[in-house]
């Protein structure tokens, strides 16, 4: 499992912050990853009564969106979900770190914890 830091140099010469949710997604995009895991310090994304949605289609989280249901940190997470959907990732899960155990169930089956994002 590659583990990369999101600091990127610049054109001069500086390090930069880069968003780590942008930078997996690129690099599950151009690794052609099947699958992206963000683990999180959040149980998932929420719907307005806040309850964790646990199959997600970007349709959806669009109109959640523009309801401000999805709002804040999320908004860059699901984008990076999005990017990878659309460029070949089959399977995109934003997954709470507290739950990392159920990481292995991830190949085998659809898993309970977190969110999945669907294209």
């Amino acid at each position: 499992m590659p583990v990369i830091s999101s600091v990127a140099l610049g054109s001069d010469s500086q390090y930069y912050n880069v968003n780590a949710d942008q930078m997996a997604s690129a690099c599950a995009v151009a690794c052609h990853a099947n699958a992206l895991i963000f683990l999180t310090d959040v149980p998932g994304v929420k719907d307005a009564d806040g309850l964790v949605i646990r199959w997600l289609e970007l349709n959806r989280a669009a109109e959640l969106t523009a309801q401000s249901v999805i709002a804040g940190g999320m908004l860059p997470k699901l984008a990076a979900c999005k990017n990878a959907l659309q460029h070949g990732v089959t399977r995109v899960r934003i997954l709470p770190a507290l739950e990392v155990e159920v990481l292995p169930q991830f190949y085998f089956t659809k898993i309970e914890s977190g969110t999945e994002v669907l294209a």
